[in-house]
């Protein structure tokens, strides 16, 4: 009789896809491609949340992207 292991937990699903997403986004963005002028703009009002800034293209991902807009609208992210 073969012995059958529990299912992954939802924290180690959760991991693995996280770890999944950013090795593929490691993968996608060579390094050494420059950078890139980004300015966010609220869809709301149209109006703009700060001047431009430039980001190394490395390191624009969806996650830093977030970042950077919350600390420029002075929000604690978590």
């Amino acid at each position: 009789m073969a012995t059958v292991l529990p299912p992954p937990s939802k924290r180690q699903k959760l991991a693995a896809e996280n770890d999944a997403i950013e090795r593929a986004e490691s993968v996608r963005i060579p390094e050494g491609l420059g950078s890139i002028r980004v300015q966010f703009i609220d869809s709301a009002s149209g109006q703009s949340t700060g001047g431009p800034v430039s980001i190394p293209i490395g390191q624009a991902n969806i996650k830093n992207l977030e970042l950077l807009l919350n600390s420029l609208k002075g929000q604690v992210c978590t």
